[in-house]
């Protein structure tokens, strides 16, 4: 479980970092709150997936890389169904759907570097 959590808080940090440096470019009114977005979907993925794992303890013990995979398709989940971000919306501006589509890509790239990381390890 400490190694789920260590690569969990790896991927949370990594995937704020790219979100809080492809957000800066924006001026403050268009990404204000958005690196505060990406905060809140790591931190409840992290919840669910913990849990999740903790749940299905004897399963998924030493799978490191489906663990991996779960959070990032729970925090994929909780920004379609709970935060409504979806890039392909028709109703979104420009700035908006290059932010929301950067949240997606943060997350895939810090879950794939710590993915490659943990094979390169072993």
């Amino acid at each position: 479980m400490y190694k789920n959590v260590r690569n969990f808080v790896l991927i949370i940090v990594a995937s704020t970092i790219i979100y809080i440096l492809k957000s800066s470019q924006f001026p403050g009114g268009v990404a204000g709150m958005a690196p505060i977005f990406i905060i809140l979907t790591n931190i409840f993925g992290f919840i669910i997936s913990v849990l999740v794992i903790y749940i299905f303890r004897k399963k998924l013990e030493h799978k490191y890389d489906w663990n991996i995979l779960i959070f990032v398709g729970i925090c994929f989940s909780i920004l379609i169904l709970y935060f409504k971000a979806n890039p392909f919306n028709n109703e979104l501006q420009a700035p908006h759907i290059e932010l929301t589509f950067w949240n997606y890509i943060a997350i895939l790239i810090s879950a794939s570097s710590v993915l490659i990381i943990q094979k390169v390890i072993k």
